[in-house]
């Protein structure tokens, strides 16, 4: 070695506790911190990490140590640009306790002789550095925990906040009809019986909910490791449990004034949108709309809703032949297309991609919209993909609903 590079070993030597001279050709190490090479370590360094690594690293790191020293992995880096490797793990000190070792891996070098070399350098850490990479460790399976919570509990959630909606949908639909139609106690009194049933049906799906909820968290509770609550006793917190305490109410819920109708809109912070517009004011005769419901009962709900304001509804239970009845018919035929996205056999987005390839006279500019129970934001890049003007999520806001109804049929009047 040159001056320049014994005075760069010194440095090494000053700072690390252990430096290996590793020859990836020959698969042997030897270690450069005896200087005057009167008592050098030399062996097979394929033979000394897997000893080393049964004896003295930590069980949860011997892999990560093991692919610190593969040769075909430190050629991969060498491959990809990687020149300098890191890893910190742990070490029996003897007495079943561990303590934390950083260790740098400089990649491969061409040396005079053109051997590739890789300088293997350690470190041990001191006890206030140790104690940190201990809750490094605490905190990142911490953190592994409420990653895969979170997931879960989102999952479960958008799952039932799915399958309400439907129901939901029906009873606020049944509601409306029952108020127009008090006069009329045999209708009436069947709309409620309707409205218990599927009030019943939203309490057995909560109840299902809860019960899911309570068996996830009953699992994720065997599951924590012994890592895991020590970092609970040490900090005090259960950052899972301070991370769902409170639910976070953003700053949308804001009022937004729709100038030309004289509504006001309000913002919901899911991301829906209601307006005080009563569905009572608007007359749609004259105009001739098909219905492709997902279900029967929502098919009647909606049918009875606008057929209530003058329009002629014909409801059409399957998707394929939502599209067939549109091609069948002469253009204009209909001044519209309600679709629900979840329609059987054919889904309301492919009704309406359907329609607009239809190369029917009106197949460009007929107004096509949707209803969902999914979120609203979630359906934006299947609506323009597939020729939907407008899409509402459920549960349905009829006011909101017919006031775009009466601006994209043009000629439907208000009352």
């Amino acid at each position: 070695m040159n001056s320049r590079e014994d005075l760069l070993m010194q440095i090494w030597r000053d700072y690390y506790d252990e430096i290996l001279d590793v020859s990836l050709d020959r698969g042997t190490f030897e270690s450069l911190m005896d200087p005057e090479g009167r008592n050098v370590r030399k062996g097979f360094i394929e033979l000394e990490v897997m000893l080393t690594a049964q004896r003295q690293v930590h069980p949860d790191d011997r892999t990560a140590f093991i692919q610190f020293f593969d040769k075909k992995v430190i050629e991969e880096g060498l491959r990809n640009g990687v020149f300098v490797r890191k890893l910190n793990f742990r070490m029996d000190n003897g007495d079943g306790r561990y303590f934390w070792v950083k260790v740098k891996g400089i990649m491969p070098s061409e040396g005079n002789d053109e051997e590739k070399r890789y300088f293997v350098c350690f470190r041990i850490l001191d006890n206030a550095s140790d104690e940190d990479m201990s809750y490094r460790k605490l905190l990142s399976v911490s953190l592994m925990h409420e990653k895969e919570i979170s997931s879960q509990l989102k999952g479960l959630f958008e799952k039932f906040a799915s399958l309400m909606k439907d129901p939901l949908n029906d009873i606020i639909g049944l509601s409306d009809i029952a108020k127009s139609s008090v006069s009329d106690t045999e209708k009436t009194m069947e709309r409620l019986e309707l409205i218990v049933e599927k009030t019943n049906e939203i309490d057995s799906l909560m109840e299902q909910m809860l019960k899911e909820s309570r068996e996830m968290n009953e699992e994720i509770a065997l599951r924590d490791d012994e890592s895991y609550r020590e970092l609970v006793a040490k900090t005090g917190k259960n950052l899972i449990s301070e991370q769902h305490k409170e639910p976070h109410l953003k700053k949308d819920d804001e009022k937004i004034e729709v100038k030309n109708e004289e509504k006001t809109i309000r913002k919901i912070g899911t991301g829906a949108i209601r307006t005080t517009a009563d569905p009572g004011d608007f007359d749609f005769t004259g105009k001739k709309v098909m219905l492709v419901p997902d279900s029967k009962l929502a098919g009647e709900i909606m049918a009875e809703m606008m057929s209530k304001r003058g329009a002629e509804v014909i409801t059409v239970p399957v998707g394929t032949d939502a599209v067939k009845e549109f091609i069948k018919n002469p253009a204009h035929t209909y001044d519209m297309v309600l679709v629900d996205t979840g329609t059987p056999e054919l889904d309301g987005y492919s009704i309406a991609h359907c329609i607009r390839l239809s190369c029917k006279d009106d197949a460009e500019s007929i107004p096509v919209f949707a209803v969902s129970n999914k979120g609203v934001a979630e359906s934006i890049v299947k609506t323009k993909e597939n020729g939907v003007n407008m899409i509402f999520s459920k549960p349905i806001d009829y006011g909101l609903l017919f006031l775009k109804m009466h601006e994209a049929m043009g000629a439907g009047k208000r009352a």
